[in-house]
């Protein structure tokens, strides 16, 4: 017979909508990079590389320059409940188990600002990033940049002989591909970690409702971190 008890619907309801809160999917890259990809700084191949972040992809070129496509970032209001979310599980745990947790977990990087999440990975990798990429050549085609419009003052849009046009601001490129909108992320140096980890310990009020007290902790604990920050 079927179950019409309303108890249970009601538990089958809040277990789908829980699924649905914590969902996290996994970065892809568009079919037009699958076959083959170039690094912005160098022009060399770029290929699938292993990352602390396991939603992210990584692409490294032989030089050993890294570049992140990332997971959809949780919406404002998702990563400002972060600083009062509950995980007893961590209590304990290592620095390093913890930011793998808040990478890994969909319950914890469904709600983990996308920053943090850059910073979380660069402390677990602990990969000494001295200087800032140049963005000189097309990742579609490998092709030189040839011009770019400097008429957006926040993004400088770039452009290759081949007539693809991507958008460059700060440390990422931006582009349509197809219908995907992809941004591709450059690694963060060790000076803009540094800077970025003090700007998190600043107890700003906006930043704060995002920042767990175990986040926070990792953010101590980093080589980077600045010793003024938390005296």
């Amino acid at each position: 017979m079927r179950c019409c008890c309303p108890k249970k619907k009601s538990l089958q309801f809040n277990k789908i909508r829980n699924l649905a809160e914590h969902r996290v999917d996994a970065a892809q890259l568009p079919g037009q990079l699958h076959t083959k990809c170039y690094c912005p700084s160098c022009g060399r191949q770029l290929v699938l590389s292993k990352c602390a972040d396991p939603w992210a992809v990584c692409l490294i070129c032989e030089d050993g320059q890294r570049f992140f496509v990332l997971p959809e970032a949780p919406n404002a209001a998702d990563s400002a409940r972060a600083a009062s979310l509950h995980f007893p599980q961590i209590s304990g745990l290592s620095v390093e188990a913890i930011a793998s947790f808040w990478l890994s977990q969909p319950v914890a990087r469904s709600k983990l600002n996308q920053q943090l999440a850059r910073i979380l990975r660069a402390i677990l990798e602990a990969r000494s990033v001295l200087d800032q990429p140049r963005f000189s050549f097309c990742p579609i085609c490998g092709r030189t940049f040839e011009g770019c419009d400097h008429s957006d003052i926040w993004a400088k849009e770039l452009r290759c002989r081949s007539g693809h046009s991507w958008a460059l601001r700060g440390f990422s490129l931006f582009a349509m591909i197809g219908a995907t909108r992809l941004e591709l992320q450059a690694e963060y140096t060790n000076a803009v970690i540094s800077q970025l980890i003090a700007n998190w310990l600043k107890g700003n009020s906006y930043l704060e409702p995002n920042l767990h007290e175990s986040v926070r902790r990792v953010l101590i604990s980093s080589p980077l971190c600045p010793r003024d920050e938390h005296a």
